[in-house]
């Protein structure tokens, strides 16, 4: 088979395609993937063959997630992507060209236009709750209720908007019927669209009322295989070795005031409480080392999250994988919406303290010092342990190929 993915946004939503793609490759099959130039190491290393597509990865972090307050921030923000690369048609009708098939997520929609036009099977991956169901949502806090599915409402009325807002002249000018309903994307040529969320059934349980096209895999990695050969610098390693352990802190790339604010109390508050942590702070100047503190650029998480004793981080869906993989407590501070979302559902699994939620208001040195008292109690160290031994024993990738092939067969 030959299979295009397209991935636009950071590291975490292209390195699982890249995982997907790189055992696709090993079983004969030919995988490309259509990202930002910034991705080509990452993908050509694994022997995937990588399609250009034009644009900032920084942009589509700064727009969709650091400038997200609400839906309507959503669509500006993609809106400015598309003002801002112009040529991302041309090059995604050049990359799925001769595709047996076409792979899109949450911010490649624009795919599914591209596949109409050339007649080729779509199949979507997301990362969060997108199909409608009662047991959890975005949008909800509850579980369980009709409300919950309700508020699907604004994913199933508002998705039609967005595409005939950005790609209804381009489908008019190509001839093709204006999206009418959400059932377009689930739906082509009356087959039910293969759909999968690269996720642990353990924090996304597959809803039983799903039917068959919908996969919630497991996560779409290989942390041993990323860690391997990887050395850390000689300082960093006396630090994880001598005394206790730290925690790791990540901050990932995003750039704002807010973000920035946001690492600078959450140094003071490490140094207040006197936790030992490793710190990856982009956003702080001139970072210094100390007893209790060691800065880090970057850094694999596969690598330095089974070295530590919990983790802080903004909730991504890999990223957050890889610390249930490691058997750590999480402590997540959220920005967006699916973010929110892992870090809700983190606490309800019992393996760290309630999310930070950062989206309206920065939370105070306070509430982070006592959350990161909280994370380093020793209370959610057990379940963690638990957690990881269970999440080592899904093989995401493998029911992910068997439904690939099936569907295209």
């Amino acid at each position: 088979m030959k299979i295009t993915a397209v991935a636009v946004g950071t590291r975490g939503d292209v390195n699982p395609l890249v995982e997907l793609g790189s055992e696709m490759v090993q079983k004969g099959h030919e995988f490309r993937i259509l990202a930002q130039e910034e991705f080509r190491p990452l993908i050509e290393k694994k022997n995937v063959t990588y399609f250009h597509l034009d644009g900032d990865a920084g942009h589509v972090m700064k727009y969709l997630v650091t400038d997200y307050k609400n839906s309507m921030d959503f669509m500006i923000g993609l809106m400015k992507l598309k003002r801002e690369n112009p040529l991302f048609m041309e090059q995604t009708l050049q990359a799925l060209e001769g595709s047996d098939v076409c792979m899109y997520g949450t911010c490649s929609g624009f795919v599914r236009d591209a596949a109409d036009k050339l007649g080729i099977p779509c199949i979507r991956y997301f990362y969060s709750p997108y199909d409608r169901t009662n047991l959890y949502s975005l949008y909800s806090v509850e579980h369980n209720t009709p409300a919950v599915g309700k508020s699907y409402d604004a994913i199933t009325g508002g998705m039609p908007m967005l595409s005939n807002l950005l790609m209804g002249k381009w489908r008019k000018k190509n001839g093709i019927p204006k999206v009418k309903s959400f059932e377009h994307y689930t739906e082509q040529n009356g087959r039910k669209v293969l759909t999968f969320y690269p996720v642990s059934p353990i924090l996304m349980p597959k809803d039983p009322k799903w039917e068959e096209h919908i996969h919630v895999t497991g996560y779409w990695y290989h942390p041993e295989e990323d860690a391997a050969g990887y050395r850390f610098d000689p300082e960093l390693e006396r630090f994880l070795t001598e005394g206790e352990k730290p925690i790791f802190i990540a901050f990932g790339k995003a750039e704002s005031k807010e973000l920035a604010e946001l690492q600078i109390r959450v140094v003071e508050a490490l140094k207040e409480t006197g936790i030992k942590a490793v710190v990856q702070a982009f956003q702080i100047s001139a970072p210094q080392n100390t007893e209790k503190l060691h800065f880090v650029g970057k850094i694999p998480y596969s690598y330095i999250f089974p070295r530590v004793k919990a983790v802080v981080h903004h909730g991504g869906c890999t990223t957050n994988g890889i610390g249930i993989w490691a058997g750590c407590p999480t402590l997540i501070i959220p920005l967006a919406l699916d973010q929110w979302y892992y870090g809700r559902t983190v606490h309800e699994l019992g393996i760290g303290p309630e999310p930070l939620y950062i989206r309206k208001k920065l939370c105070t040195k306070e509430q982070i010092k006592y959350a990161l008292n909280d994370l380093v109690s020793g209370k959610y160290e057990n379940r963690a342990k638990e957690l990881s031994v269970q999440i080592r024993q899904e093989n995401g990738i493998e029911e992910a190929i068997q439904a690939i092939e099936d569907y295209v067969k």
